[in-house]
């Protein structure tokens, strides 16, 4: 059997959908449901009960996953101490879409230390962090974290519309949530969308219903499809460099800002990673923006 396709049965538990749960393991929604439907004929059980809402583990899904658990996190003791005993052990750090200048930041003081960059959404970090397979991540406030994983605050973000300096809105120094209902919004299907569903509730706190615009693949490709006209963005940090055609501007109403955290495996030797993001969230960079 796969490992691979456990974990990403693991990855489809903790999100509650196959969409999200394909957003965060950066996979095609089809495969993600091909392989999900491979697993189950090779364990000769339905593992989850499909809805439009999402999905939910059945008592067969339940039982495998709590078993399949236990495996995956004795595979990867056992890599762990072969590459323990052959003198090649490095620490992985996931980094989620659109935060490569934040792992740039850490990182940079941190000359000594052994790591292996993996990109990663938050939910498949937060799957692969609890069963070792990964010792630290960088990523997007979650909710609620298994037994074992830690967070720390990096950075909250307040919220900026991302649009070219030639629209026709790009000529006031702030913009109401009126302003931009009217305009359509482009969303990354990245995990950093969970920061945009977040910014939706300033929209819905106001009995305004936004326009929903392209999706893109990833954070980079947003900020392409803002500079082409396709619409705005809100999910794209201030402290991430655009094109100089392009402008952030502050929204006049109270929006949820985007929170960039720090995971970590509690058990994991990475002392000197958890000191160098705790020093990154005291320092300045934390209140600049």
């Amino acid at each position: 059997m796969d490992l691979r396709y456990v974990r990403y049965a693991l990855a489809i538990a903790r999100a509650g959908s196959l969409r999200r749960a394909a957003a965060a393991l950066r996979i095609a929604q089809p495969t993600l449901s091909e392989q999900l439907r491979a697993l189950e004929k090779e364990v000769g059980a339905e593992l989850f009960t499909r809805s439009s809402t999402g999905v939910q583990l059945t008592a067969e899904g339940e039982a495998f996953l709590a078993q399949a658990t236990a495996a995956v996190d004795a595979f990867e003791r056992a890599v762990a101490a072969a590459r323990e005993a052959g003198g090649t052990t490095a620490a992985r750090l996931g980094v989620a879409d659109g935060l490569a200048d934040v792992a740039a930041r850490l990182l940079a003081p941190l000359r000594d230390v052994r790591l292996r960059l993996a990109p990663m959404g938050t939910a498949e970090q937060i799957v692969s962090i609890a069963d070792g397979a990964l010792q630290a991540g960088l990523g997007y406030a979650p909710g609620s974290l298994p037994r074992g994983v830690a967070r720390m605050l990096l950075r909250r973000c307040p919220v900026r519309a991302l649009l070219p300096r030639g629209h026709h809105l790009a000529d006031q120094e702030a913009l109401s949530l009126a302003d931009l209902a009217a305009e359509p919004l482009v969303m990354p299907e990245s995990d950093a969308v969970a920061g945009s569903r977040r910014f939706l509730e300033g929209f819905v706190r106001h009995g305004l219903h936004p326009r929903l615009g392209p999706s893109a693949a990833t954070h980079d490709l947003a900020i392409t499809m803002v500079r082409s006209g396709a619409g705005y963005a809100l999910s794209v940090r201030e402290e991430t460099t655009v094109p100089a055609d392009l402008a952030f501007l502050p929204i006049k109403e109270e929006v949820p800002p985007l929170e960039v955290v720090f995971l970590w495996n509690r058990q994991a030797d990475i002392a000197e990673l958890v000191g160098g993001a705790r020093q990154l969230a005291r320092s300045g960079w934390q209140n600049t923006g």
